[in-house]
């Protein structure tokens, strides 16, 4: 669990250990899980240098066997098989009825507060991150963070790449915007999040899918997972999204055969300076992908592996918009970005592209945590790239440092 931590804090010299938590009694809504396998978040590597009191048991997106139930408990039984993820579903606030259950009001705020689970020997109450707590040999999360899944051919550690990353990157292509056949698809930053996107766009039927990404070796898996055409953010930059347009302009520009107009004047954003928006001159925003997804974000920490062009996290944003055709769909996942960039108020108050953005994109988790579950034991999705490091409890900080360093595609903590 992690501590109090001055500013600057290095993940190996963060106050953060493993400790004994003696529980509580179990509340009537919520669940004893005997923990399995926890994924290590990108945003976790924040949180583990972070200035917390009382401390909190960290971890989210997580997988274990029930050990025991609250009174008013429904969804799951003593024995099952639970991804405890990363957002709740509880199927009767307001936005779960609404159809965006990814926003469930079931997640920690105001007026939802996270609650002691128990406490240390002197007495300090502990806190689950998020009231999930993956990196516990138990966690005690509320029933509506459980989703059980009933299949015995998939490893914890491939169902806890589900709790959080998996299902955000398939959720990109299955949830609010779902990726249509033959469509062109655009994926920024190839993480374990954007490689589900890539992998959810294949299965969904996408005839071309771009992926971009600065490390040599995500890269390669992407091609491995479904990529059609990987590209290396670093390269020729400035015309990156002219590039990427161009390979997505279509067959014919004959608009009454269902063609887009190719010229860089139908259409083509300029700031008020005149300036063209994109490097190289105008270009119609007629054409470009059908969905582009954004899966960047900003560094926390300096990379070691290769170093994308922009570590704020504000390019990649913008080039998504830019990429994204007249009648597109661009959608945005990715967290601590610093600063902000400007979208042409004409395009903003007048345009057709289509905005969607929120880290889990419409997943429900009670139905698509099965769903995604069978997609890994039928051999669709790919988990097995993903996971593509192991830690023991004890070696969580390892497992931080890694994913930080971003020296390895995903790492997860296993426990015995």
């Amino acid at each position: 669990m992690t501590f109090e931590n001055p500013p600057n804090t290095s993940i190996q010299a963060a106050n953060a250990s493993v400790q004994t938590v003696t529980l509580r009694a179990l509340d009537a809504d919520r669940v004893v899980i005997r923990t399995e396998a926890c994924q290590v978040c990108y945003t976790l590597t924040r949180q583990a240098v972070g200035n917390y009191k009382p401390p909190r048991i960290m971890g989210h997106g997580a997988v274990g066997v029930v050990e025991a139930i609250g009174s008013r408990v429904r969804r799951v039984e003593v024995g099952d098989r639970v991804i405890v993820a990363n957002t709740p579903y509880c199927g009767q606030c307001y936005l779960c009825l609404r159809g965006r259950p990814d926003r469930c009001q079931m997640l920690p705020g105001q007026n939802n507060p996270l609650l002691p689970i128990g406490t240390l020997s002197d007495g300090t109450e502990v806190l689950q991150w998020n009231n999930e707590g993956g990196f516990g040999e138990l966690m005690i999360p509320y029933e509506w963070y459980c989703m059980p899944v009933f299949t015995n051919n998939v490893s914890p550690v491939e169902l806890s790449m589900l709790g959080c990353v998996g299902a955000c990157g398939l959720g990109t292509t299955f949830g609010v915007a779902p990726v249509e056949p033959a469509s062109d698809v655009v994926v920024l930053g190839c993480g374990p999040l954007g490689l589900s996107a890539v992998q959810g766009a294949r299965i969904k039927g996408a005839s071309q899918i771009i992926a971009v990404e600065p490390i040599a070796t995500r890269r390669a898996v992407a091609r491995q997972v479904g990529a059609t055409t990987v590209i290396d953010p670093n390269v020729d930059t400035n015309n990156l999204v002219a590039r990427i347009k161009d390979m997505c302009k279509g067959p014919t520009d004959r608009k009454f055969a269902g063609g887009r107009d190719w010229t860089g004047t139908a259409g083509a954003a300029r700031p008020a300076s005149g300036v063209p928006q994109f490097g190289g001159g105008a270009i119609s925003t007629a054409i470009g992908p059908d969905y582009v997804i954004e899966a960047v974000g900003g560094d926390t920490f300096p990379p070691k592996a290769e170093v994308g062009p922009d570590p704020t996290g504000i390019l990649p944003l913008q080039w998504a918009w830019q990429l994204c055709s007249s009648a597109g769909h661009v959608t945005t996942v990715s967290v601590a970005q610093v600063g902000n960039f400007s979208v042409p108020a004409g395009q903003w108050s007048n345009g057709s592209k289509n905005h969607h953005p929120g880290n889990m994109n419409g997943v429900s988790g009670l139905r698509d945590m099965q769903r995604f579950s069978r997609l890994i034991e039928t051999g669709q999705f790919n988990a097995k790239a993903l996971a593509t490091a192991t830690f023991p409890l004890d070696r969580a900080k390892d497992a931080l440092q890694v994913v930080a360093d971003r020296t390895t595609i995903g790492a997860v903590v296993v426990f015995s």
